[in-house]
């Protein structure tokens, strides 16, 4: 399908972006490191020789000189190294996205998923950091080469550890760099749940009276769409993964935009939602609302006047899952009414 190809070639480009980037920079510090050892090294050599016409002051000023140019190059590169960071994050997260894209558009992989292992990390050691080590033992020399007699090693050791502890908050300031959520989408998930009549159930909301909805919720760190979407339907209705079948999987992602006024860091502008299509195989004495946090109240409702009384900015999505939902039942009525071949003798 075209789309298909689309998502493959973007999903190529931005694979290949993310790699150039990280070589980037990988080059970018391995050279800084070759620059660095060989000025240490040169200053080193040139302070214990012996066999200069300079004296111990000028060696010292022009040591000092070469390791604070080296130290300025130092700091340009720990700052191009954080950029070098954000673009490779906006990079995965691309890639990620994209590779969910292909995911959902192939057929029985709903449920998908690639087994990893998450490993704590207790240090860092990436580039950024690696950058702070190389600037702050440049400055501990330079320290060294003007106090780094008797009481000087303290000042030498105070001036090492506190620009490392001042650049790795920085990188650390970065990574947890707050976003807006007010302004952004959340990632959620929404359950259409059929009983033996067709009839979807509807949740009437404890905050606003007469506003029903159908069960939905967002996604938590690390959960896939599926997983939650079992956990919002046993949250908000009781009902157990036991009692539901999985009969599809809406094709492509819905979103509604919230007012302005129910905007918060919480909740985001709105969500982006992976709609699941499922059949109760249960009682309705087993559904009990959950925790009654959110709803007061359920009924079983035709998704057509269920979409009729939906709060105004949700309706767009109800629409598309009324069409959805018809279209499915009429693929499922003609599937079982279809009349069996009869085998010749």
């Amino acid at each position: 399908m075209d789309d298909e190809k689309l998502l493959l070639a973007e999903y190529s480009h931005f694979s290949e972006s993310f790699w150039k980037n990280e070589d980037v920079g990988e080059k970018r510090v391995d050279f800084f490191i070759t620059l660095t050892t060989a000025i240490i090294a040169g200053v080193v050599a040139l302070i214990t020789s012996g066999q200069t016409k300079f004296s111990d002051a000028d060696v010292r000023q022009m040591a000092t000189g070469a390791l604070l140019g080296t130290f300025l190059f130092g700091v340009v590169t720990f700052l191009r190294i954080l950029q070098r960071n954000r673009v490779t994050d906006e990079y995965k997260r691309i890639i990620e996205y994209l590779r969910e894209q292909l995911r959902r558009r192939a057929l029985n992989l709903f449920e998908y998923e690639l087994p990893f292992i998450r490993h704590k990390k207790l240090l860092r050691g990436g580039l950024a950091e690696m950058m702070a080590m190389m600037n702050s033992i440049i400055v501990a020399v330079i320290t060294a080469l003007w106090y780094g007699e008797g009481w000087g090693w303290l000042a030498v050791l105070v001036n090492f550890v506190f620009l490392l502890v001042l650049q790795l908050v920085i990188a650390n300031n970065q990574r947890k760099k707050k976003v807006f959520r007010s302004q952004t989408f959340r990632a959620g998930v929404g359950a259409i749940i059929l009983n033996k009549s067709g009839k979807v159930l509807g949740l009437e909301r404890k905050d606003i009276l007469d506003s029903w909805q159908l069960p939905q919720g967002g996604l938590d760190v690390g959960e896939s769409p599926l997983e939650a979407v079992k956990r919002e339907v046993f949250e908000e209705t009781g009902i157990k993964e036991g009692r539901l079948r999985l009969l599809s999987t809406v094709p492509r992602l819905l979103a509604y935009e919230l007012p302005k006024e129910y905007r918060n860091q919480k909740i985001g502008r709105g969500q982006v939602q992976q709609w699941f299509l499922f059949a109760y195989e249960g009682l309705d004495e087993e559904i009990s609302l959950g925790d009654n946090k959110e709803f007061r109240n359920w009924r079983w409702w035709s998704i057509t006047e269920l979409t009729s009384i939906v709060v105004p900015f949700k309706k767009p999505v109800y629409h598309e899952l009324s069409g959805y939902l018809s279209s499915e039942l009429r693929s499922s009525t003609r599937k079982i009414s279809r009349p069996k071949r009869s085998i010749p003798n």
